[in-house]
């Protein structure tokens, strides 16, 4: 395995230089230089920054910063303008540079929190229950980042313990169901450790509701494709209830206001859960900034207004899921361009016809604090909304039993009354979800207002495929884009669409792992 032929002070080395200047909400001091484990991880403040080294990864651009928003989580949401070469275009084999770096920082990841929980109680100095409210966090995020890899790649390598010679043996893959089983392990171990969100004041890091809400997705994922364990929707609809039971969240009522703090590098704790955070410009000696916002933003080419690349494009299928009166569709699909002439830019609003042309809208920069850079920005991304856990709790409600109850009804009506601008606790007849729906057409309602409320937040490739019907819907997507997209755009945007076969549902193995591991067997069709 990659991580397997480095040996452990290797790893200690590339930790201090990722996490000198790591976010300021989960590291508040510089590390101290040391050599080896046996004289690290001695005091508090070590055990923060090496903690701090382990949440590091999810700001990669591979992962959270560029890659989980756009190229390594193509759907029916969206398409990359006229990308035609490499990942951008949705062209992936086992050499892509984006999918080996991915794997990398994801087992990166792995190994800085085996590192800290193999060492963690060298800080006898540090009273035990900070040890176990680090302990807690550092289990949480190895069990997540497990979670992407085995709903990426299948049975990967399940490394427990951190590398002590270049010569270890490489790992097989393990079966997928004993990863899962490991992850809900570590989860539940993790939900008894952690603090209260109401204890931090934002909301990234790991918290007592964050592990429920993300084990409500974990079980949900197990009780679809491939494990198909329906016995787990149950143990989904208890963690969604865990989170709604807590009190310490609600929505947004203004579902604009979102995006606009994770721009403006605004905590919200009662809708956000859990964000990546990022911070800065990628400027002097602060290296945290992501491309949220830029990557995947609204078309502009002055970079004091905010640059945005001519990337992620709406589909017309995601801009009329949405219904007259949801105010959700003119937010989530940026009804204007900035038209870009010299050093000026002019807002220009789009023809009503022009809904491909249309760029994902979430983060404006216009809102961003000054001054700006081209393609680095302070915004936060949203790994957890409580709008995903009403609509989590709704879906694990109608089929625990057979048909949504009362509180499903509640949950979903609840995330739509919002989107309408409406008071989310009064009925409301043009808000309000169809009275009676069997239990497959409120699975189907479900289905639409994930994508409705969830677009272009990373999660709509991962619910087709635990749906199972990943690669059929992307089939049907390039038809849609034969039959109605403008002739400049749909060649690029049919490719894109039609490389998603069967055996798209999983990545291939990266040749990195590969080529220093005989014990693990490519994915099927690749």
């Amino acid at each position: 395995m990659f991580l397997q032929m480095k040996t452990t002070l290797f790893y200690i080395a590339m930790m201090l230089a990722l996490v000198v200047s790591s976010c300021s909400k989960i590291l508040d001091t510089t590390p101290q230089d040391f050599i080896s484990p046996v004289n690290y991880y001695k005091t508090e403040s070590e055990l923060q920054s090496a903690l701090a080294g382990v949440y590091d990864r999810l700001g990669d651009n591979r992962v959270y910063s560029q890659g989980m928003s756009c190229y390594m989580v193509f759907s029916d949401e969206f398409f990359m303008k006229n990308q035609t070469t490499g990942m951008n275009a949705n062209i992936v084999d086992a050499s892509t540079l984006e999918l080996n770096r991915h794997w990398e920082s994801l087992y990166t990841g792995i190994e800085r929190a085996n590192m800290l929980l193999e060492n963690i109680d060298n800080a006898v100095g540090v009273p035990l229950e900070k040890r176990n409210e680090i302990r807690g966090q550092a289990l949480f995020l190895r069990a997540y980042y497990y979670f992407m890899l085995v709903d990426e790649f299948g049975g990967v390598p399940l490394k427990l313990q951190s590398s002590k010679s270049p010569d270890e043996a490489p790992l097989p893959g393990t079966p997928i169901k004993d990863i899962y089983e490991r992850i809900v392990t570590d989860m539940k171990k993790a939900e008894d450790m952690v603090k209260s969100i109401s204890d931090y004041g934002y909301n990234t890091r790991i918290t007592k509701t964050t592990v429920q809400g993300i084990l409500a997705r974990v079980y949900l994922t197990m009780a679809g494709a491939p494990l198909k364990d329906v016995a787990k929707y149950a143990d989904a609809r208890t963690y969604a209830e865990k989170v709604m039971n807590s009190g310490l969240h609600g929505l947004n009522p203004d579902f604009k206001q979102i995006y606009i703090n994770h721009v403006k590098e605004d905590f919200d704790t009662k809708e956000g859960l859990w964000e990546v955070e990022f911070k800065g410009t990628n400027q002097g000696e602060i290296q945290e900034g992501g491309m949220i916002g830029s990557y995947n933003g609204i078309t502009c080419g002055i970079i004091d207004i905010g640059y945005g690349y001519d990337y992620v494009h709406a589909t017309a299928k995601l801009y009329n899921a949405y219904a007259n009166g949801d105010q959700r569709r003119d937010w989530t699909v940026a009804p204007y361009r900035y038209v870009t002439s010299g050093l000026t830019a002019v807002k220009t609003n789009w023809a009503a016809d022009q809904i491909y042309d249309r760029s994902n809208g979430k983060w404006r920069r216009e809102y961003e604090p000054l001054p700006r850079n081209q393609n680095y920005t302070g915004t936060n991304w949203p790994l957890l909304r409580y709008a995903d856990v009403l609509l989590m709790f709704a879906e694990a409600d109608n089929y625990t039993n057979n048909g949504p109850s009362v509180d499903a009804y509640k949950a979903i009506n609840m995330v739509r009354r919002r989107g309408y601008g409406k008071d989310v606790l009064i009925p409301d007849v043009q808000a309000d979800a169809a009275a009676n729906l069997s239990q497959q057409d409120f699975l189907d309602l479900i289905r639409n207002e994930r994508l409705r409320e969830l677009a272009f937040e990373g999660l709509r490739k991962h619910d087709l495929v635990r749906w199972g019907i990943y690669s059929s819907v992307m089939q049907t997507q390039a038809r849609e884009y034969q039959t109605s997209m403008p002739t400049a755009l749909k060649d690029a945007a049919i490719a894109q669409a039609q490389r998603v076969t069967d055996r798209a549902v999983l990545f291939p193995i990266p040749n990195s792992e590969l080529a220093v591991n005989p014990n693990i067997k490519q994915n099927t069709g690749w």
